[in-house]
């Protein structure tokens, strides 16, 4: 009897994991139970994780992503002057996100975009939708274009953000021209380069002056990634770096000479 007992228990326990939320740090830390997103006084984000009598509070920095059954995948994002907690609803060169503009959390009444590497956009209301969504998609034309005719309105957003996408992924193809028979496929970038991007990488990993080390660390494999291939890092991209690593001057300083190399 105590052996069915025990199975039966075990069985209990296996069940009450599934179904559980999941919050990650940037430490790598994970915790699991009922997630509830809140915010304070000033409209600061943060989260609460219960699992069973345990409570713990978990600061809006602190947190890398929270998977919620209920909704998804949840991202802490800074969209204009504040910060939110945004549901990824597709991720690609842009990608869409739903976010509350209200003091539920987990509301998700309101539409983000944001580009890869770059600050999150929210999306235009009726009025100032043209003008302010063809600036942001000015580096694909055709879906600018077809905005500023009105040919796309706001209503179109999912068929923007298709053609946006598929413009860009066609733009990098085309960069990627095949290698020469007679040529190295990976373009050699001059030595200076080479020990300038190993002397931000170590920089950027010890100092204490850059809020989101994890997101600027992937903009800089992505930008180094880039330069060691011969190919042209983007605006938007060199902007978002310098914008994650602007309390370091020593980091703004390296960087400023990588770009003019």
């Amino acid at each position: 009897m105590k052996r069915y007992l025990s199975i039966f228990t075990l069985l209990l326990l296996s069940f009450s994991v599934v179904g559980q939320d999941i919050l990650t740090k940037h430490t790598g830390e994970t915790l699991t139970g009922d997630v509830q997103l809140l915010s304070n006084s000033d409209g600061m984000p943060y989260a609460v994780v219960k699992n069973g009598k345990d409570k713990e509070t978990i600061k809006l920095f602190d947190i890398q992503n929270i998977s919620m059954e209920e909704f998804g995948l949840i991202k802490p994002m800074k969209i204009g002057e504040q910060y939110h907690f945004g549901l990824l609803v597709s991720e690609d060169y842009l990608s869409v996100y739903k976010y509350s503009n209200s003091n539920r959390m987990d509301d998700f009444g309101m539409v983000a975009l944001q580009k890869f590497g770059a600050p999150a956009f929210a999306l235009p209301g009726i009025m100032g939708f043209r003008k302010l969504m063809a600036d942001y998609l000015s580096d694909c034309e055709e879906v600018s274009d077809k905005i500023e005719e009105k040919e796309f309105t706001r209503k179109d957003i999912d068929q923007i953000v298709a053609d946006y996408n598929g413009c860009i992924a066609l733009k990098n193809s085309i960069k990627e021209q095949p290698a020469s028979y007679y040529q190295s496929a990976a373009p050699k970038i001059a030595p200076s380069i080479q020990s300038m991007l190993k002397d931000f990488e170590t920089l950027l990993k010890y100092s204490e002056k850059v809020e989101n080390k994890e997101s600027a660390t992937e903009m800089f494999s992505d930008l180094s990634s880039k330069l060691k291939k011969g190919e042209k890092v983007p605006d938007y991209l060199i902007n978002a770096l310098k914008g994650a690593i602007k309390n370091d001057n020593k980091l703004v300083e390296l960087l400023n000479k990588i770009i003019e190399e």
